[in-house]
């Protein structure tokens, strides 16, 4: 069996596992597993599975189960609010991330925590990069096992979606060198001299 066939049915027995008691919303939760064809992490079965769904995708996927698009986008939204899960909306980019799995209801041991030198002592830590500090956060992901970064620009609104999310599915990352890694990536573009992934990680831990 392919590890996308995998991955998907574990997705689904995941989701059937839920007892989501809304019709419309357990078979959009359906599809969305049936869709989910990776997992970074090495766990079998994974414990964060995730997907990152198009906008321009949900009318066909909407006309599959017989709903109107609008409808469908806010199942996903209801998702969100009502299930243990993440559903990021970025309307900019016009993507939906989608994560979810088994720590969002059986949380990472705290023996998995990140244990290279700087790891956050708590939840959530400032970024002191000049021109990103006033609002920029990093942290340790308890319930999942994982370091997360959101990196906002001093002169964006505070309230607005961050320019840069470092979050599963795209990025499962447990250690602060990793996290740096990420993050220098992403920040590149914004930067006229990117910094390398050691700065980046000196403005994590200082």
């Amino acid at each position: 069996m392919q590890r996308g066939d995998r991955v998907s049915k574990q997705a689904v027995a995941y989701v059937q596992g839920l007892g989501i008691s809304g019709d419309v919303s357990r078979r959009v939760f359906l599809l969305i597993a049936e869709l989910t064809k990776q997992s970074q992490w090495a766990e079998d079965p994974p414990l964060v599975m995730g997907l990152n769904l198009r906008d321009s995708d949900v009318p066909a996927l909407a006309a599959h189960l017989r709903i109107t698009p609008e409808e469908f986008r806010l199942q996903l939204r209801l998702l969100r609010d009502t299930i243990n899960m993440d559903v990021l909306e970025h309307a900019a980019d016009g993507l939906w991330e989608i994560i979810y799995g088994p720590s969002y209801t059986n949380p990472v041991p705290a023996a998995r925590r990140a244990t290279s030198p700087g790891a956050p002592a708590g939840p959530i830590e400032d970024f002191s990069m000049p021109g990103w500090d006033k609002y920029s956060t990093w942290g340790w992901e308890e319930r999942l096992g994982h370091l997360y970064a959101q990196i906002i620009h001093n002169s964006d609104d505070r309230d607005a979606e961050p320019r840069i999310w470092i979050t599963p599915p795209r990025h499962v990352l447990r250690t602060v060198d990793e996290l740096a890694e990420a993050i220098a990536v992403a920040i590149a573009p914004y930067e006229a001299v990117p910094p390398p992934a050691s700065v980046i990680k000196m403005w994590l831990t200082r």
